[in-house]
């Protein structure tokens, strides 16, 4: 019996996960790995990666209660999985990526890796090169986008169902996959959407956008949690169920594929993805801690003072706002919505007082190494604070896709930077409100918030009068774009 989730502020955090007789608690002796010579403390079994990722924080906690946080398992090709700062830069330091082989998959490679290598490694040098292929614009006109339009009806039989369907509420995930594929696209794409050679079916921003959150939904739509439930316990269930998991990609994605080609589509979704993740998770925990999203307003009103209300959010606006870099990075800590390459060892080392030899596979894993106590007080805490101050941790190193530890530090600063940015934009023209009921993040390889979850977004006077939607007389309705 394993808790499903531990975190204090989390609505799961009292349900219980029971699966058969079987326990995933790792005791024992020290078992083989891999091959015959590999050895690590931990019982693996054939059940483990289902267990994982049907519950990746339960399955580390349980394992570190009793083997520390160097364990075998039995998941992603006999992983050993480390967590803890130096544990962790031993590992990088002794090993090499394993690549996927074949076709390059999503969630692969850091963020923006194309802009940080055109940047020499700068994450600031990389994000003024987005800033200014047309990221603050394309992130406004995607925004101004989500303002309610009204328009003239002529009388009650043009009234249609939409119209009766509150405009300001769009599905949050979805929704950020569109804003954030749209305003990187300049720099990752080398084009806006709207200039990009059209398409039968991909000709506006729109299908072009819809067409990227469908796909991306397909391609990285999680298992179901019951079927992975069931494949612990030895049941065949299928992978998805009606209702469950991500949508499909349809004609309309195979058409995107098409027209980027697979080489921009990766590079798209492995910075696109886990930024909108990221900032989906950020706005629940600011609807859930309603003391931080108070001071974070504060903040940034401060931070945007005698600024336009369209003016770009720059690297040095940013740095102004500590607590929202805080904010964000608890939110990366404890919500990491992807996780670092796997290393295959080429020589022999020792992580966290284990000795691991040339051949082994490791797995940096951000549910181990983001919740050490001996690293973090009260880990299963939400708590920005810990890193307002000296002694508070160490920022996360693994909650992104790409390299771990030091050697992602770049990537994971310049998605921080686009994730911060696309928050305070989305706050200063809208109230945000996500359901407080909603369910945690979830799913695997992308740890996001369901494709269900609603987001309602409320604009701000400004924008709805430079949108034309002030007017409110009788035989007027939302048009939404």
């Amino acid at each position: 019996e394993v808790s499903s989730c531990s975190c204090s502020w989390c609505p799961f955090s009292k349900m219980l996960l029971t699966v058969a007789s079987t326990s995933v608690r790792a005791s024992g002796p020290r078992m083989a790995v891999g091959t015959p010579t590999i050895t690590a403390p931990g019982a693996p079994t054939a059940r483990d990666e289902a267990m994982f990722m049907a519950d990746p924080r339960g399955f580390c906690a349980a394992r570190i209660s009793e083997v520390g946080p160097v364990f075998a398992t039995g998941a992603f090709g006999g992983a050993v999985f480390v967590g803890g700062a130096e544990a962790v830069e031993s590992v990088c330091a002794a090993g090499t990526p394993i690549a996927s082989g074949g076709q390059r998959q999503p969630l692969e490679l850091a963020p923006f890796a194309p802009l940080l290598a055109s940047a020499g490694g700068d994450w600031r040098g990389a994000y003024e090169s987005l800033c200014a292929a047309g990221f603050h614009e394309e992130l406004y006109a995607g925004l101004f986008a989500w303002v309610p339009k009204f328009k003239e009806t002529g009388g009650f039989s043009t009234f249609r169902f939409e119209d009766f369907i509150d405009p300001r509420v769009r599905k949050a995930l979805p929704g950020a996959r569109r804003l954030l594929f749209r305003a990187t696209a300049p720099a990752l794409l080398g084009s806006t959407l709207e200039a990009l050679p059209p398409r039968e079916g991909l000709s506006t921003v729109r299908e072009w956008g819809k067409a990227y959150a469908a796909l991306a939904s397909d391609r990285l739509a999680p298992a179901s949690r019951l079927s992975l439930l069931g494949q612990a316990a030895g049941l065949s269930l299928p992978a998805r169920l009606p209702g469950l998991g991500g949508g499909g990609g349809g004609e309309k994605g195979a058409l995107l594929a098409a027209a980027l080609g697979e080489g921009r589509l990766a590079d798209a979704l492995d910075a696109v993805e886990p930024t909108a993740a990221l900032v989906t998770s950020m706005l629940a925990m600011a609807e859930r801690q309603g003391g931080w999203s108070a001071r974070l307003a504060a903040e940034q009103k401060a931070a945007l003072t005698g600024a336009g209300p369209e003016a770009p959010i720059d690297a040095a606006v940013l740095d102004e706002m500590p607590l929202l870099h805080a904010f964000a990075l608890e939110t990366l800590r404890t919500q990491p919505p992807t996780r670092p390459q796997r290393l295959r060892l080429e020589r022999d080392t020792a992580a966290g007082g284990v000795s691991l030899p040339a051949g082994t596979v490791v797995a940096a894993e951000p549910f181990v190494g983001h919740f050490l106590p001996a690293d973090y007080a009260s880990p299963d805490s939400f708590d920005p604070e810990r890193f307002l101050g000296a002694g508070g941790g160490p920022p996360p190193s693994l909650g992104l896709c790409g390299p771990a530890g030091e050697a992602g530090e770049a990537s994971r600063q310049l998605a921080l930077a686009v994730a911060k940015a696309t928050f305070v934009q989305l706050r200063r023209m809208f109230e945000i409100g996500v359901a407080l009921d909603a369910p945690p993040p979830g799913g695997y390889p992308l740890h996001a918030l369901p494709d269900s979850v609603d987001l309602k977004a409320v604009a701000n006077m400004y924008y709805e009068l430079q949108r034309g939607a002030a007017k409110t007389s009788s035989g007027l309705f939302y048009e939404k774009d």
